[in-house]
């Protein structure tokens, strides 16, 4: 099923939609694709038709368009080799890929090819570093004795040398690509097997992943191009350009003198600012999608907002819990300190807006079997993992890209977003947001700002009380108290970190 659209702006929920409308741009693509992706797997599966009349895989689809003129430039995020050596050897691997892409085509057509492992190189300052060493090493000592050392030079670079590990504190999170510097694609989604699920959600909750990516022609794409050209050398050199019309970015660089810090220096918040004057000029209704809500001050700037505004109401969705901790048991000191964050956070927004604000969690319109363990069940159902990053405030203005509302993507990691303000776009996003979790017999409601909240906190609600069969959407009241047995605050510790 395709995206809701227009002609130059299409919303894309899922990889469902949103990896066949990817696979026909570069299918399309006359001269160039850029790209920037925390994960991109050459091996994915196409889903299109029309791709897979070329091919298996995005590794077939590649080499098609690079055989018909077309030049191919990823900047593939890097992660620390010790603390997240899954996603270094994913890195690694797509790299390789990349590698056996360039043989396939010949030494002529491999020029066509660029893809490039970046590190982002903020690194944790010598105080913190050295008190973390001793925990670093043993990591690296168990790391090694489950991989074979090939395999560690491999896939896992990092890991592959006896020099003592550094400790890499950030990332680049963003999901964009650019077409012939005219059409842009952009939101929350990568490119591997995990990231594709369904528009009904219909597979194991584990698998679940609700996604949203833009796909925009327009000026948008220039500005996003310039920023794959230039987003590497301006955290290197801690010289980030001015603040364009479209595009709005979290940079940071490694600090100068950042003996006894382990955060980078934020030279770009411009997705935090975008929030905080959002927030500030709303009207009647906010909209937020996220996957974590971890920032206290865009949790005061909301309850404040509602404090001036008795008027403004808040409809905010979020996954039950992380996804490390649903799915991956994980419960380390990172896990504990996000959840009592995020908690934190909600209970400033509640305590701020009432019962103005409707707190809602997806989950599957069934019953979950005895195969579920309980911590990936809420009303009874299996949960849907929430990884859209969404705010859509009034008829006004909206903001779509990779960043969550936490201190590393606001903060610290590399963030792209694209504002969106013409109304016409802005009533087409409202509305795929309200089709993707809404039945088909919540379309009769009003979706006018001032006239939306009271259906949709109504629903949420009954939904929690109804059997699943019953349920009018996949929403139903957000628990605030899953996880609250691990939770953990953690005193002069910065949010920033998780």
């Amino acid at each position: 099923m395709p995206g809701q659209q227009q002609s130059d702006f299409q919303v894309l929920i899922t990889a469902e939609q949103a990896w066949p409308a990817f696979e026909q741009a570069v299918l399309e693509a006359k001269e160039e694709i850029k790209a920037s992706f925390r994960i991109f797997d050459f091996e994915t599966k196409l889903v299109s038709a029309a791709a897979r009349n070329i091919g298996e895989t995005w590794f077939d689809l590649l080499e098609y368009v690079i055989r018909n003129g077309v030049s191919f430039e990823l900047v593939l995020s890097d992660f620390d080799p010790v603390f997240a050596t899954e996603l270094h050897e994913l890195s690694w691997r797509s790299k390789m890929q990349a590698q056996n892409l360039a043989e396939t085509l010949g030494p002529d057509l491999a020029q066509s090819l660029n893809v490039r492992v970046s590190m982002h190189p903020a690194k944790a300052g010598t105080l913190p570093w050295a008190a973390l060493l001793p925990a670093v090493l043993r990591k690296k000592t168990q790391k090694k004795h489950l991989i074979e050392r090939a395999q560690s030079q491999r896939e896992a670079a990092g890991n592959g040398s006896d020099s003592l590990p550094q400790l890499h504190t950030v990332s680049h999170h963003q999901k964009i690509a650019v077409i012939d510097r005219q059409l842009c694609y952009l939101g929350g989604l990568d490119l591997n097997a995990r990231r594709f699920d369904t528009q009904d959600h219909d597979r194991l909750a584990k698998n679940t992943w609700s996604d949203v990516q833009i796909l925009v022609r327009g000026p948008e794409a220039e500005e996003v191009a310039q920023h794959i050209d230039n987003f590497e050398n301006e955290i290197a050199t801690g010289t980030a350009k001015p603040k364009g019309k479209y595009l709005r970015r979290t940079l940071s660089s490694p600090r100068r003198f950042g003996f006894w810090r382990l955060s980078p220096k934020t030279i770009v918040q411009e997705i935090e600012d975008e929030h905080i004057n959002a927030f500030k000029a709303a009207r009647d209704l906010i909209h937020i999608e996220t996957q974590y809500f971890r920032s206290t001050q865009l949790a005061e700037a909301l309850a404040d907002a509602g404090a001036k505004n008795s008027n403004l109401k808040v409809v905010l969705v979020l996954p039950a819990l992380p996804e490390e901790v649903a799915f991956g048991k994980h419960t380390g000191l990172d896990a504990r300190y996000g959840l009592d964050l995020q908690a934190k956070c909600l209970s400033i927004i509640q305590e701020g807006l009432g019962d103005r604000v409707s707190l809602a969690t997806p989950v599957q319109p069934a019953s979950a079997s005895g195969a579920h363990d309980d911590i990936e069940v809420l009303s009874g159902s299996p949960i849907i993992h929430v990884h859209n990053k969404v705010l859509v405030v009034d008829d006004t203005f909206a903001l779509v890209g990779s960043a969550n509302l936490n201190g590393r993507s606001l903060r610290w990691d590399t963030e792209a977003a694209l504002r969106v303000t013409d109304l016409e776009r802005i009533n087409l996003l409202r509305r795929t947001l309200v089709d993707h979790w809404w039945f088909e017999d919540c379309a009769r409601y009003s979706l006018e700002p001032g006239q939306m909240f009271e259906w949709w906190k109504r629903e949420v609600q009954a939904n929690g009380l109804r059997r699943p069969e019953g349920r009018t959407g996949f929403l139903v009241p957000h628990d605030p108290k899953a996880g609250s047995e691990i939770r953990q605050p953690l005193p002069g510790v910065t949010e920033d970190i998780v």
